[in-house]
């Protein structure tokens, strides 16, 4: 039998066959859209190789090669006004061969810089969202938060925008709400103290547009962070030793099936948790400055702290080894 008559009737099996596993040895199908293949990834057979190949017509041997022969700009991103199509004319002064620009050329290049400024934001619309997005990218990065909370922020504050709910309210107060929803849809702990403070407003502006935004947005669920995020913080934080914040978790894991805590502030409880921990591994870390590290009070970690002490019983037993040897204890809640 000829060759291409074979490939063409194994291709014929192989339609017949479920598109996710390999048709010889069942393990997963790993697909290649730059070459246009459908590979096993355990022995290596090429299920589909005629596909249309969607990348791009030259090969790159490493990244510097690849970023000189890419002919694209940057994808679409949500934090610029314009989703970022416009082009830029960059800051060096230089021309394509690298030599510096002369006196009449860089007056007319610092001339096109400014007509370009402004035809980007030609309506008053255009110049409050230039604003609030670049104030939610400075935010952003003071808080370190990853780049798709970053993109959920600004789309957040462009559905305000584009329904005309953002006229009439104040720009800063908006972006800070906008950061704190999208850091409550993934779970990121911060407060809205952290975000105010960066922004230089009072806190209760924040959680009034943010309260805003949730009833007009009222269909959407926005989960409330998880109290382990909030001990993992507040050990990043205060840089305590890591057995505290798995104890802390451990403790956490046995007493929040109880109703106690029903309607406590997840930061309050943490900073129970770590503050109990702490005192169990020896650490005493002071209640001050856990409070602090949690933006509490020092009567809500004892108020807590003596809710879970009142509520459950913890036992420590602890382990005599030799001399030399580290001593290891076993908590039960």
């Amino acid at each position: 039998m000829p060759l291409k008559q074979k490939e063409a009737k194994e291709l014929d099996s192989f339609k017949e066959y479920d598109q996710t596993s390999c048709p010889i040895c069942g393990k997963p199908l790993i697909g290649d859209q730059d070459k246009g293949e459908l590979i096993c990834s355990s022995c290596g057979l090429v299920v589909e190789g005629y596909n249309e190949c969607k990348g791009p017509e030259w090969k790159a041997i490493d990244m510097r090669e690849k970023e000189k022969r890419v002919r694209v700009g940057a994808p679409q991103t949500f934090l610029l006004h314009d989703l970022g199509l416009s082009t830029e004319i960059g800051p060096e002064n230089k021309d394509f061969h690298g030599k510096p620009l002369s006196s009449y050329m860089n007056m007319s290049i610092k001339s096109m810089k400014k007509w370009q400024n402004r035809i980007r934001t030609v309506s008053s619309e255009e110049r409050n969202l230039a604003v609030v997005l670049s104030k939610i990218n400075e935010v952003s990065d003071a808080l370190k938060l990853p780049k798709i909370v970053t993109e959920t922020a600004a789309h957040n504050y462009r559905i305000f925008a584009k329904k005309g709910l953002a006229k009439s309210k104040s720009i800063i107060g908006m972006a800070g709400a906008s950061i704190y929803l999208a850091c409550r849809k993934f779970e990121i702990g911060r407060s809205l103290k952290e975000i105010a403070k960066l922004m230089n407003v009072d806190k209760k502006i924040v959680a009034k547009y943010y309260r805003f935004m949730i009833k007009e947005n009222g269909k959407e669920h926005v989960p409330p962070t998880s109290i382990g995020r909030y001990v993992s913080k507040l050990v990043n934080v205060m840089k305590i030793d890591p057995r505290v914040e798995r104890l802390a978790l451990y403790i956490m894991s046995k007493t929040l099936c109880s109703k106690t805590f029903e309607g406590k502030a997840p930061s309050g409880l943490a900073a129970a948790f770590v503050y109990i921990s702490s005192v169990l591994l020896g650490e005493r870390t002071p209640q001050r400055e856990i409070a602090e590290a949690a933006e509490v009070t020092e009567v809500t970690v004892r108020n807590r702290s003596r809710e879970i002490l009142d509520n459950f019983l913890i036992r420590q037993r602890l382990k005599v080894l030799p001399k030399g040897y580290e001593i290891k204890s076993n908590y039960t809640v």
